[in-house]
């Protein structure tokens, strides 16, 4: 098996091991958590693959180095990054929340802007000095070369590809603090227009995946506003009544759509429950 061939069966098999554990009803933490592991088991796989079957030529040896290897590791860094995020988010104000993101977002800033010129032939989808970046060096030409990570095993690594990995990474973290701030926001546009409100405080505190499935149940039975209201509209107010951050939930959608077992399981549990209560009420009316 060539290569390419082993790399995009793997990819897709790591992508559907993702997708089963973003339904589980489980944290962010864990998800990311979880989903890290999955990937380094991947990443080991690729490696033990490679170190046995070798490069061709040079170009094969780019094209690993610059497009392959990069879509597994950078996957690597994002779950790991994300997860030092929220296992450290301040519990306090969202001023304050909203501060520490921002201080995140300047450390990404910071890292593209060291790595400047490199990050420009990244994004021109350059491929002059493919041969420099994206071939293995002798041990020695790396004590020339300016780079702040690596692998230390030298058959499987450039420095840059994990410098261009980082960079795709730090790419899609961006996007996810920059959504976790707009939702960040939407909540305290919330919470300042409802202060007035006394009541207890309501946490959904069940699975994001069962709250997900929820908003497009009732969006898709025209319950609300006639009929009227967006996904996106509905996701906001659920997310701010219930003090919930959904994240993609577009995204979360089409997995739910593809999932092996009952698309509604949500739905589905929610009947059984109170099909069960009622049932004992029957049997007991004073009860309830």
């Amino acid at each position: 098996m060539c290569i390419k061939e082993f790399s995009n069966n793997l990819y897709l098999e790591l992508e559907k091991k993702l997708t089963d554990i973003k339904l589980n009803e489980i944290s962010d933490i864990q998800n990311l958590k979880f989903a890290s592991y999955e990937i380094l088991r991947s990443l080991m796989e690729l490696k033990e693959f490679i170190l046995k079957t070798g490069f061709k030529d040079k170009e094969e040896e780019i094209h690993f180095f610059k497009k392959i290897k990069p879509k597994f590791l950078s996957k690597l860094i994002f779950h790991h990054k994300a997860f030092e995020i929220l296992s450290h988010l301040p519990f306090s104000s969202i001023t304050e929340i909203k501060s520490f993101y921002l201080k995140e977002l300047d450390k990404i800033n910071a890292y593209l802007h060291d790595n400047n010129e490199f990050y420009s032939y990244y994004r021109a989808h350059s491929t002059l000095f493919d041969d420099v970046y994206f071939l293995r060096k002798e041990p020695e030409s790396w004590l020339l070369l300016n780079f702040d990570d690596y692998e230390t095993d030298l058959n499987f690594t450039t420095i840059y590809d994990h410098k261009l990995s980082k960079i795709i990474a730090f790419e899609s973290l961006s996007e996810f603090i920059k959504e976790s701030i707009i939702n960040l926001e939407n909540k305290g546009i919330h919470d300042t227009s409802h202060g007035h409100n006394k009541q207890q405080k309501i946490t959904w505190t069940g699975s994001k995946v069962s709250l997900i499935e929820l908003v497009y149940a009732l969006q898709s039975t025209g319950s609300i506003n006639r009929g009227t209201i967006d996904v996106k509209s509905l996701a906001i107010n659920l997310e701010s009544y219930f003090n919930i951050d959904l994240g993609n939930y577009y995204r979360v959608f089409q997995e739910i759509r593809i999932r092996k077992a009952s698309r509604t399981a949500f739905l589905d549990q929610m009947k059984e429950k109170l099909v069960n209560r009622m049932d004992e009420s029957d049997e007991n009316p004073k009860g309830y």
